[in-house]
């Protein structure tokens, strides 16, 4: 024989646990966010040998870390296309981009910028030469051997091959000694060209500088023959679903060291900043559009 309560309260348990799901269905994205913040993931392009890009991180993740209150872990991608691809699928959370690296990033994957170098509003290239070659000036660059940095590089590439062909009317597909060869990073161009492998190339100024300035190649054999006209370069990005809050404690992290404390100091000179600024979507509309004028941005 059935109760008559029967059919009434099994509906209600099972109303309740519903009703309890739902409840809680808000919360757990919110949970699971705040756990993954636990740990902020940080990496950026391989510009520079895995020796040097050690030495320049260790001190900002340090940094980082005190200022955000979170372990703060560097993640070590292959090539610049690791950076956008890490980026993209949320295996870390923000990323060191050069100009043109985060534009690919950010048609691909809506990242957004965060913060900059003061020097990264008005960047340069260098064009340098072996000096055995003969060449003085851009225009002998006809007809002679070339490496651009990474393929995906603002200031080893994109910007290089734009003023070669906006400047000095110099395809750099058709009018080099064969096709020009990309090194990977801007310390490796100097040694190809310091090796004669190519008698001339093109990177980033503030890496020559640091090359000069510590005679870390031989100066009888290389010499720079040519500055770019300045262009925006280098920033930090976050991913795109990164709460606000995450990001604009990260961007305060940069914009309060203070060139006055020595400690401070210490994680701006290795990266090779006297101060932080704010980035801004539109600073880099500008290459955008040189990527795809140039048709390495499709």
């Amino acid at each position: 024989m059935s109760h008559p309560s029967s059919p009434s309260v099994r509906p209600r348990r099972t109303t309740l646990a519903a009703l309890a799901a739902l409840a809680l269905a808000p919360l757990l994205p919110a949970v699971a966010q705040a756990q993954a913040q636990d740990v902020i993931r940080v990496s950026g392009i391989p510009d520079e040998n895995p020796t040097e890009l050690a030495r320049k991180y260790q001190p900002l993740i340090d940094h980082l870390q005190k200022h955000l209150g979170v372990k703060v872990v560097y993640v070590p991608v292959i090539d610049y296309g690791a950076a956008v691809s890490a980026l993209a699928a949320g295996k870390i959370d923000f990323a060191w981009l050069g100009g043109f690296t985060f534009v690919q990033a950010r048609v691909l994957a809506g990242a957004r910028p965060v913060v900059m170098r003061d020097i990264d509003r008005e960047f340069h290239s260098v064009f340098i030469v072996n000096t055995a070659s003969g060449i003085s000036k851009p225009e002998e660059l006809r007809g002679k051997s070339f490496a651009f940095g990474a393929k995906s590089s603002t200031s080893g590439h994109l910007f290089p091959r734009h003023f070669l062909s906006t400047r000095f009317h110099i395809d750099a597909d058709k009018d080099f000694a064969g096709a020009p060869i990309y090194s990977g990073a801007h310390d490796a161009t100097v040694k190809m060209v310091e090796s004669g492998k190519v008698q001339a190339g093109a990177l980033n100024i503030e890496v020559w500088n640091r090359l000069v300035a510590g005679d870390k190649f031989d100066k009888t054999k290389v010499k720079a023959i040519w500055t770019t006209p300045a262009f925006v370069d280098y920033v930090w990005a976050a991913r795109k679903d990164l709460p606000a809050a995450t990001v604009q404690k990260f961007a305060n992290a940069f914009m309060t060291l203070e060139a006055s404390d020595p400690a401070d100091q210490a994680v701006m000179a290795l990266q090779g900043a006297k101060r932080f600024v704010p980035a801004k979507g539109e600073d880099f509309d500008v290459i955008e559009q040189v990527g795809r004028s140039t048709g390495l941005l499709k």
